[in-house]
């Protein structure tokens, strides 16, 4: 097996000064074609760009026609590429691997794959028809049939960016278009989705609906234009033409708070802003602020109250 440090043969074959990137090829059959500024590696290739290695049956190295500078490499036949920094591990999988020299970025296309890893155990899996990595701004993103694996958290979109610090954590992922969000037994849905670890907090906009189930097994269901959870406040506030059904409540109105026990992972309080409306077993209660709680079971109505109970009477108050 041949061994090429590309900026040595740039500097034997151009007289240019070497080139200060650290880029080492290895291959059984290699072919540097200056005048077509290409490069042509077979066989057990391994290529190294820093800290980045890839692994292909194929590659190509495009040279920049003015420097001669290696550019871009290419590589085909489901190439393999990871980046390891002390107990963490980036890998990437895809029918072709595209890594910028120039921009220091690297691109996988079709199938593509990618496993962050901490400890040797996957932390994120992300698989997309495409993906790119910039390692200068530590900036991720997947295009077509996203679905990602995140601790917990199970998600499919159309397109998806995350951006990683200099430890390999996320600090920062973004869903967009047909969000569907898995956690266990819940499920959120919406057209636009951010997470911020380091808060514990989602933001979910455009059409969205949230089915989560309680520790004890009760459901609580909402829709809504937008919805916010953070998880250190446990609370969760939704906004535009709210609707929630908790057991034989069915609750609307135009912003709505929910706060979580966080010792219990129950609902206490749901607190509606705005015009709302609360029926339960036929009764209907509106008011300008509704607040209900769980346990005990009890309405507190503030503003231009209208009560209507529905009994075999079919009584009617009107405050």
């Amino acid at each position: 097996m041949k061994k090429i440090f590309i900026s040595l043969m740039l500097l034997m074959l151009t007289t240019l000064c070497a080139y200060s990137a650290n880029v080492v090829i290895e291959a059984k059959k290699q072919t540097i074609k200056m005048d077509q500024n290409k490069g042509f590696f077979e066989g057990d290739v391994q290529v190294s760009v820093g800290d980045i290695k890839v692994k292909s049956p194929r590659a190509e190295l495009d040279l920049d026609p003015v420097s001669k500078k290696p550019s871009l490499a290419t590589f085909f036949d489901n190439p393999y590429a990871f980046q390891n920094k002390e107990n963490k591990k980036h890998e990437i999988k895809a029918d072709i691997i595209k890594v910028s020299l120039i921009k220091k970025s690297v691109l996988a296309q079709g199938n593509s794959q990618s496993i962050m890893m901490e400890n040797r155990q996957p932390i994120m899996t992300i698989n997309a028809d495409s993906q790119e990595y910039d390692t200068n701004t530590k900036l991720m993103k997947a295009n077509g049939s996203v679905v990602i694996h995140y601790q917990d958290l199970e998600t499919f979109s159309d397109k998806a960016s995350a951006i990683v610090d200099k430890a390999g954590n996320i600090e920062n992922l973004k869903l967009i278009g047909s969000v569907v969000m898995k956690e266990k037994a819940n499920i959120i849905k919406g057209d636009k989705f951010e997470y911020v670890p380091q808060r514990e907090e989602f933001q979910i906009s455009g059409n969205t609906s949230s089915d989560v189930t309680f520790d004890d097994g009760t459901r609580v269901y909402v829709e809504a234009r937008y919805q916010q959870f953070n998880k250190l406040t446990s609370a969760l506030v939704a906004g535009g033409n709210v609707k929630v059904k908790y057991k034989d409540y069915f609750a609307q109105g135009p912003k709505a708070q929910l706060f979580v026990n966080p010792k219990t992972n129950k609902p206490e309080t749901i607190i509606f802003t705005g015009r709302s409306k609360i029926t339960n077993e036929g009764s209907t209660v509106e008011a300008d602020k509704i607040k209900m709680t769980i346990n005990p079971k009890a309405f507190f109505a503030d503003g231009n109250v209208k009560t209507s109970i529905s009994q075999d009477g079919n009584m009617e108050i009107m405050p």
